[in-house]
This record gives structure tokens, C-alpha cells and sequence, in this order.
């Protein structure tokens, strides 16, 4: 009998747990915001700099020979931190744009915005400097 009630209590305790994984949506969540109006703001995990490093170093300069000196990007942080809808707005020709977003798809995650004391979804838009 104590197995039993054992057994139950581990599958009651196993299942409440994947239920608070998943994030309900409520109408704050389903809404995406500019990263500019957001309480909290989404943010790279040590700032834009590390960000604009981490896309720099990615970006091989040797394999094009006219990579631009600055390139607009623009993105939605998710609930989750992932990147998602990425666009190039300025970056010269096309094989260059697809690289930079390919790296920015790539991106580890970043740190949600938050509103109203819940995590929601922000776009971000950030210049990248390739100058030395």
C-alpha cells in the first residue's frame, strides 16, 4: 500500500512539474512590444558591446572583401530569450546580409524583456560595428 500511495505522490509530483514549464500567455505575453517600451528591456546576457563582439568575431571579414562599416539589424527577443524574425535593414550585398543573419539567428539567448511583472516579447534593434 505505501508503494502505492508512494508511486502516486511521484506521478502527481512529475506531472505538476512540467506543468509550471510551460509559460502561459495572458494579454501582456501575447503582445510584442518595442524593446524601448518595455519596463525591463531585452538585453544581450553582458550588454550590446559583448553582443556587437560576439557578431564581429563570428563574421569571417578575409572571406568578403566589401563588408560594411556598419550594419542595422533588427530582431524579436522571445519570451525564452530566443531570437526570432531577424532583419537586415543596411549591410551591403546580399551573401553579406544572409551571413550576419545567420550569426545573429545563431546567437546564444539573450535575457527577455519584462512588463508588468511578466516576460514578453520585444523587438531590438541594434547597430553593428565591423570597424577595427
Amino acid at each position: 500500500m505505501k508503494k502505492i500511495i508512494l508511486l502516486l505522490i511521484t506521478f502527481f509530483c512529475i506531472q505538476n512539474s512540467f506543468s509550471q514549464n510551460s509559460i502561459p500567455e495572458n494579454d501582456i505575453q501575447k503582445k510584442t512590444y518595442n524593446n524601448e517600451d518595455v519596463q525591463v528591456k531585452a538585453e544581450f546576457q553582458d550588454g550590446e558591446k559583448k553582443f556587437n563582439e560576439y557578431v564581429v568575431m563570428a563574421f569571417k571579414k578575409e572571406k568578403h572583401k566589401d563588408y560594411p562599416k556598419i550594419v542595422l539589424a533588427s530582431f524579436i527577443v522571445g519570451i525564452d530569450g530566443s531570437l526570432e524574425d531577424v532583419e537586415i535593414g543596411s549591410g551591403g550585398r546580399k551573401n553579406v546580409c544572409k551571413e550576419i543573419k545567420k550569426i545573429i539567428e545563431n546567437s546564444p539567448k539573450w535575457l527577455p524583456a519584462e512588463h508588468e511583472g511578466y516576460r514578453v516579447r520585444a523587438k531590438v534593434k541594434v547597430s553593428l560595428n565591423f570597424q577595427e
